[in-house]
């Protein structure tokens, strides 16, 4: 058995040592207990444990970062920039806060700023294939198209299995009125994703600006085939090119086509069954 004295001094000893406890430790603990949290999808519980890391540690980016996933999966966005811009504070090259800082200025139309949190999510990582991607979709909406397309195509450089940013590629070189490398582009995308609907259409689209329009009939097929609902109205682009070829017959039966359920494109087939049976007619 020890002593009385010595138990005393045992628990004093063991009672002081919290104190002792290395700030930059103890916050890390409870970084890491706040990150698990998350995981199990324990807000609350997650943003107590950043709270805890952040009070040990102000300068804990890392921690500021935890804490705006928190408040994004909360759905208190503002509070979330608050935690992202904090954390690109403390931390500059923090490349997923700079990235997520981004992506909410973007969609509260904050273009130009976004654009800026991209490019530095992009200089702190250089293979971010997601920060890319997104800075060439502001750099697109700025009407930046040579930028734009520049981090489409290192996106898809990073991830030959992108598929968006193949399409972006395309849908950026036909703005630059780069009509045959836009082809290319939307060709890619769609091998890599087969079923892909609004590559088919715009590649459709490209077809019929380069006056290749046996291709463009077959892409058009193929964009109805994969989504009707959206892309219907290649049945009307189908007669189109049909009726200038002076194939009435089988312009008219495309024409007939059109669903009622986009009622543009079927009041334009109506006109043009009417056109086409008068044509018809003579």
């Amino acid at each position: 058995m020890l002593p009385f004295t010595v138990f005393v001094l045992l628990a004093l000893l063991l009672s002081a040592s919290p104190a002792e406890v290395d700030p930059a430790t103890a916050a890390a603990e409870r970084y890491n207990a706040g990150v698990a949290k998350l995981n199990a999808k324990d807000y609350d519980a997650a943003l107590s444990n950043f709270s805890e890391a952040l009070a040990l540690r102000p300068d804990y980016a890392d921690a500021h970062y935890g804490m705006g996933l928190v408040r994004l999966a909360k759905g208190e966005i503002d509070a979330a920039l608050e935690s992202f811009t904090a954390a690109t504070r403390v931390e500059p090259t923090h490349a997923k806060a700079q990235y997520n800082r981004g992506k909410i200025l973007f969609d509260k139309g904050k273009t130009s700023e976004a654009l800026e949190a991209y490019a530095a999510a992009v200089t702190a990582n250089p293979e971010y294939v997601e920060a890319y991607f997104a800075l060439g979709m502001a750099q697109k909406k700025l009407k930046k198209n040579a930028e734009a397309f520049a981090a489409f195509d290192r996106a898809a450089q990073l991830n030959p299995r992108m598929q968006e940013a193949l399409y972006m590629k395309g849908s950026t070189l036909r703005e630059m009125n780069r009509l045959k490398d836009a082809v290319e582009a939307y060709k890619a995308a769609i091998v890599v994703s087969p079923t892909y609907a609004a590559a088919h259409y715009w590649l459709a689209e490209t077809y019929r600006e380069l006056g290749q329009y046996d291709a463009a009939i077959e892409s058009y097929n193929a964009a109805i085939k994969y989504d009707l609902r959206k892309y219907a109205k290649g049945y009307c682009k189908i007669g189109d090119i049909l009726q200038d070829r002076g194939d009435y017959q089988a312009a008219l039966e495309q024409y007939r086509k059109m669903p009622a359920f986009d009622r543009q494109w079927y009041d334009y087939a109506q006109g043009q069954i009417k056109v086409v049976e008068s044509k018809l007619k003579k």
